[in-house]
Formats: structure tokens, sequence, C-alpha cells
């Protein structure tokens, strides 16, 4: 029967710990299988015909894979990306129905028309595009510079200054290119998160036996059996020393 008295700062310490990085293993499972519904779900996505399908059809539709002829876009914004390399992406206005508003009067959908490297150089044009909520700016994300035509925030009102329509005209999605997985998925798929969650669960088992091997070495963790052969051979001693 084993015996066992914790030391009370170090027990209190390592429960604490323990709980923590039990739950850090199981929130990494947790959003495994969440990035792993994601994944399925977007490589399921249904093809669409046309921007106005995407943006006035279901859910599936608004989540498809757009198709669609390469749109005449007038006039650009160069918003700043980075893509397989810096640059700027081509950013036009394609008519769209507004299909929230009664009537489904005329509207705008910011749709990408290419991508410019920081050096010039021009890469393939999109021939897939998905909807995608416009992008926010970040706390460090520099000021746009309408005036020389850099952008690097969705600003619909500057925007659309700058394209000669008005901001309630503009919808808030744009159609970017469908060049694969978006980054959160692509740079931290499923099998990254079963790999935290393995290092967490394995920090906790490497916790809980340094914690049971310091207590064995300092004999607060015995069988009962081992300390009364102990007791014994110690009593044993003592009579031998007496004689």
């Amino acid at each position: 029967m084993p015996v066992f008295r914790p030391l009370p700062w170090l027990s209190l310490f390592s429960v604490l710990s323990l709980i923590l990085l039990i739950w850090l293993g199981s929130w990494q499972m947790q959003r495994m299988a969440w990035k792993a519904d994601l994944q399925a779900r977007f490589e399921d996505r249904i093809e669409v015909s046309g921007f106005d399908t995407a943006v006035c059809g279901t859910a599936e539709q608004r989540n498809g894979r757009i198709r669609a002829p390469q749109p005449l876009l007038g006039e650009q914004l160069r918003y700043y990306s980075l893509r397989e390399i810096a640059g700027w992406v081509r950013v036009g206005l394609v008519p769209v129905r507004q299909c929230d508003v009664e009537g489904g009067g005329a509207g705008y959908l910011l749709v990408e028309g290419g991508f410019e490297g920081l050096n010039g150089e021009i890469a393939t044009r999109p021939e897939r595009w998905r909807l995608e909520t416009l992008p926010s700016a970040g706390f460090f994300t520099p000021d746009n510079d309408p005036d020389t035509n850099q952008w690097y925030s969705f600003d619909r009102a500057a925007m659309a200054a700058a394209l000669g329509v008005r901001e309630d005209e503009i919808r808030d999605v744009w159609a970017r290119t469908d060049d694969g997985l978006p980054a959160s998925l692509s740079q931290t798929p499923p099998a990254k998160h079963l790999g935290y969650a393995v290092t967490w669960f394995g920090l906790a088992a490497s916790l809980l036996l340094v914690y049971l091997t310091l207590h064995v070495q300092r004999g607060r963790l015995a069988w009962r059996t081992r300390m009364v052969e102990k007791q014994d051979k110690s009593g044993q001693k003592g009579r031998r020393k007496g004689e």
C-alpha cells in the first residue's frame, strides 16, 4: 500500500501547472478538429458562375469558388500584400446587384485583377476568386496614401472616393484570387496543432514524473511494506548494538 506525504507548495504549483498544460493540450486538439473541418469544407466548395451569383446567392454559393470571365476593372488601386513575394494586388470595381437593397439596385464589388511584384513584374491573372470580408487594418499597418495609389488597408470611404463611387455602393466583401488554402489553414494546418498538443501533454507527463521521482527520493512516496522492512532492519540493528 503506498504512503504519500506531499510537499505542500510544490504540490500546489504542480497541480496548477498540470491543469494548465492539460488544458493547453486539449485546446490544441480542439483547434486541430476545427481546422480539419474548415479545410474539408474549403476543399468541398461548389463552383459558382459569376460575381452576382456569389454575392446574392445562398450561403453555399457565397462560400463557393467563383468562376467568371476576366473582368474589365478600369481604374485600379494598388493594395500591398505578401504572397509568394511582396507586392501590390491590383483591385478594381465590378458592378453587382445590391441584393440586400429593396429593388436590387446597382452596387460594386472590389475584385482582384492581378498581382504586381515590387520590382514591377506581373503575376498570372486570377482565374478563380473567392469572397472574403474586407481586411481590417492592424496596429502596425501604415497609413494609406491615395495620392500615390498605395493602399495598406481597406478603407471603403477613401477607396470609394478614389474610384469615383459612393461608399454605400461598395460591398463589405471583396473577391480575391482563389489560389489554394487561405494562409490561416496552409501555414498552421491541423497536423501542426496535433504536434502542439503532443508537446503540451508530453510536458504534463514529464512534470508528473519529476514530481513523483522527487517525492520518492525524499522518502515521501513509498510502499508501506518496504517501510516496515526498513523499520524491522533498523530495529534489529538496534538490538544487536544493545546486546
